[in-house]
């Protein structure tokens, strides 16, 4: 079933416009007839309903909304920049995977420098979380948080917040077995390809986080992230259905 995003809430026996780039590659490439069913995400809620073509413009005939299985808490991958478009997969990959949001983290050690340009690189982060997030039938578009350091990342956190960091030099606890309480936001934090500054694991453990292993290989910074979101966000969703 086809999977769009729509600017406006969607209400049950009316129609809801899809957006000109939607509709033109719905009807001019796809070459959709009406009557196809579609599926339609707003604000986290989704609706089934049927193709309306309509002078060109495609519309949907909204039939119902999808219930939410359960309320979820929110996983949101602090994701260090790497070199090149690491940071690019790792927001389409992990969106897929379920992650929320992504924070982009300039740690002390990232190789490439994103403060002058990010703004510009944001546009383009957006871009593939919603393409990530239209294949893969999520509700929401994971937002694109401001880059951040460690100071800043931290100062934004709650106190029920729970901070997972995947660090490759942890022996005893393995992310698979963490106990989330779910009372806030779920954080998982991934280093640069060099590693997180001593400065930096010192902040992170004065703000009481809990240091997680992904396995006994080591792994890439970009494989790190897309498998400590994806299992973060397993993790969230057995707890709360």
């Amino acid at each position: 079933m086809r999977h769009f995003f729509v600017s406006e809430r969607p209400i049950p026996k009316k129609h809801v416009a899809l957006s000109s780039a939607d509709s033109r590659h719905l009807l001019q490439v796809l070459r959709a007839k009406s009557g196809m069913e579609i599926q339609v995400a707003y604000d986290g809620s989704l609706y089934r309903g049927r193709l309306v073509a309509i002078r060109g413009d495609a519309f949907v005939a909204v039939e119902e909304e999808i219930p939410m299985e359960g309320p979820l808490a929110s996983v949101v991958l602090v994701q260090s920049v790497g070199k090149g478009q690491k940071l690019e997969a790792v927001i389409k990959h992990a969106t897929e995977c379920g992650v929320d949001a992504f924070l982009p983290l300039q740690a002390k050690r990232s190789v490439s420098d994103l403060t002058k340009k990010y703004e510009s690189k944001r546009i383009r982060y957006e871009k593939i979380a919603q393409e990530a997030a239209k294949q893969s039938n999520r509700r929401h578009i994971p937002e694109i948080l401001d880059l951040a350091d460690m100071e800043s990342f931290l100062a934004c956190t709650k106190e029920n917040d729970e901070i997972l960091v995947c660090y490759e030099e942890e022996r005893q606890q393995d992310i698979l077995d963490v106990e989330l309480r779910l009372q806030g936001d779920v954080y998982v934090v991934v280093g640069p390809e060099g590693g997180f500054d001593p400065e930096e694991i010192a902040r992170l453990k004065e703000a009481n986080a809990k240091f997680v292993s992904l396995g006994d290989t080591i792994l890439r910074t970009e494989t790190a992230g897309v498998i400590g979101g994806y299992i973060a966000a397993r993790l969230v969703e057995r707890r709360t259905r």
